[in-house]
């Protein structure tokens, strides 16, 4: 006798504001059905380091601190070296570890995931997923030769589908420029949807393969048409045109989550009525409004007064804002690593020498929170600050960060500089920032102004228009819920333990608490029952 099955899906990067707004007006009818039918709860993503670390903190139910992977790059503490930086699990994934508890697993696409040599059943990795590190692989490792052969590649995360290569494919396919054309735009929105439509198909063909206790598959669709076309969404963009949305037949965000949604209904159709369905909205979406861009040179100012106006510095001040593209068009073009990372390194203030003889520098943290590290003696190589005076350095750097004024707006630029070490264990190897940086994300920010620094611009010059907001949403439906039960929020991490719990096992030496309602109640008759995944009908149907 085994527990009801678990069905769990993840929508990488679907807003959760938009997903409700637009079940009730109708326009996703799978999503209604759970917003209707099902019980509900916000998940809550590590402070500051959400977009790198949220779907890791998923997998390993761990926290930043531990699995240590916040950001694509990093700034080396051993010798202030950028660089890029794929995850490095030394952690098995919740469902892997359910597999060798006995029961049947099946995963696709989980982001930043490494597929283990042997799991009791399936994976996939990196067959439609924003984020690119190990390139497409599988366990057992034919199935990668199989699913290709009966689905082809993604349309859009395909591209050098077997490299191991850290990048995101949607930055690079059909842009030959800084901006993609109409013509570009069209085909990136229809490549998108046929994703979706095929991930579907891909999860539909695994449910009718076998009686899986745990299926678990991620949409990444959502997240490349959030960063990409924003502008063709929100009618507020300054890039927003509606002739150019109009050709495209509509709202490309809508119009990909649309296939999402019809995708999660055909699939939901198969699934048994006792089982226990999830749906997890990983993280939200919003316009791409933020100060990164310029943070580095507004440190430089603080530490130091107005930089040196060598020929290098003059330089690299003029071309920073094309920063995103030299970027793209050197991995485009497939500049070696070792150039690459020299040029990012100019690129980011120079070289690291120039960090060395700071006090203080950014730290890579991806666009929405900006970071800040302390040069600390101690910890740096070449440390400038002394460990007692960390405390009155935080307050004046806090102090003049929210000193700056967006000049566009004439408001503050930034609404908080957070301490870091008040949400994560710090550790002395870290690459976590010291400061998160929250921007005012309501305007463009490309100018600011403050008594100590003066006059600092930048232009955003990087080609995404969205960008991401912190927390997501966890959709439950099942026989054990009431509709439209609404519960506290969970973390991020709470959502493995309590599947594993659900399904008869606990994970040891994790972060993440088991949810009392997600994991149902031990021992009750109905968990034991004996239950399929698959409907009867689908069985019949082949």
């Amino acid at each position: 006798m085994r527990p009801r099955p678990v069905v769990l899906i993840g929508l990488d990067a679907f807003d959760p504001e938009l997903a409700a707004q637009w079940a009730a007006a109708g326009e996703l009818p799978a999503l209604a059905r759970l917003f209707e039918r099902g019980a509900r709860a916000p998940v809550h993503n590590p402070v500051g380091v959400f977009v790198g670390a949220v779907w890791v903190n998923f997998a390993s139910c761990l926290r930043p601190d531990r699995h240590r992977f916040h950001c694509w790059d990093e700034i080396d503490p051993r010798d202030y070296e950028w660089r890029l930086r794929s995850p490095d699990p030394d952690y098995d994934s919740f469902w892997k570890r359910i597999g060798d508890s006995g029961r049947r697993v099946a995963a696709v696409d989980v982001p930043h995931s490494r597929t283990p040599h042997a799991i009791n059943g399936v994976e996939v990795n990196e067959w439609g997923c924003h984020d690119r590190h190990f390139g497409l692989h599988s366990s057992p490792v034919d199935r990668t030769a199989q699913l290709v052969a009966a689905h082809g590649l993604h349309p859009v995360y395909g591209i050098e589908s077997y490299a191991a290569r850290d990048f995101a494919p949607d930055d690079l396919v059909h842009r030959r420029g800084r901006y993609r054309t109409i013509v570009e735009e069209r085909a990136l929105l229809e490549e998108l949807k046929a994703g979706a439509i095929t991930k579907g198909e891909i999860l539909q063909s695994l449910a009718r393969e076998e009686s899986w206790d745990l299926l678990v598959g991620v949409f990444g669709e959502s997240h490349a048409v959030g960063h990409q076309q924003y502008h063709l969404h929100d009618r507020s963009h300054p890039r927003f045109d509606s002739e150019t949305q109009q050709r495209l037949g509509g709202d490309p965000l809508l119009q990909v989550y649309r296939e999402i949604d019809a995708a999660l209904g055909r699939l939901l159709d198969f699934v048994s009525t006792d089982a226990l369905v999830l749906v997890h909205l990983s993280h939200g979406m919003t316009v791409h409004n933020d100060g990164t861009h310029l943070l580095d040179e507004v440190l430089a100012l603080l530490d130091q007064g107005s930089p040196k106006r060598s020929a290098a510095n003059v330089l690299r001040k003029i071309a920073q804002p094309a920063a995103p593209e030299l970027r793209r068009l050197a991995t485009a073009w497939r500049v070696p690593a070792s150039a690459r990372r020299f040029l990012g390194q100019w690129l980011r203030a120079g070289r690291p020498r120039h960090r060395a003889g700071r006090r203080f520098f950014m730290a890579p943290n991806n666009s929405v929170y900006g970071g800040v590290r302390l040069n600390l003696a101690g910890r740096e190589p070449r440390g400038r600050v002394e460990p007692n005076e960390v405390e009155e350095l935080c307050r004046t750097l806090e102090r003049d960060l929210l000193e700056l004024i967006n000049v566009a707006t004439g408001k503050p630029a930034i609404l908080a500089v957070i301490r870091s070490d008040a949400h994560h264990i710090r550790h002395p190897d870290d690459t976590m920032p010291d400061l998160f940086i929250e921007w005012d994300r309501s305007a463009p920010i490309e100018t600011v102004l403050s008594p100590k620094t003066g006059m600092v611009r930048t232009a955003y010059t990087g080609s995404r228009s969205g960008d991401h907001r912190p927390d997501g949403l966890l959709l439950a439906m099942g026989p054990d819920f009431a509709a439209g039960a609404e519960f506290p929020a969970i973390r991020v991490e709470d959502i493995g333990p309590s599947i594993a719990a659900r399904l008869g096992t606990s994970l040891e030496d994790v972060d993440g608490a088991v949810i009392t309602w997600l994991s149902g109640s031990a021992g009750h008759p109905k968990d034991a029952q004996n239950s399929e995944l698959i409907t009867d009908a689908a069985v019949s149907s082949g």
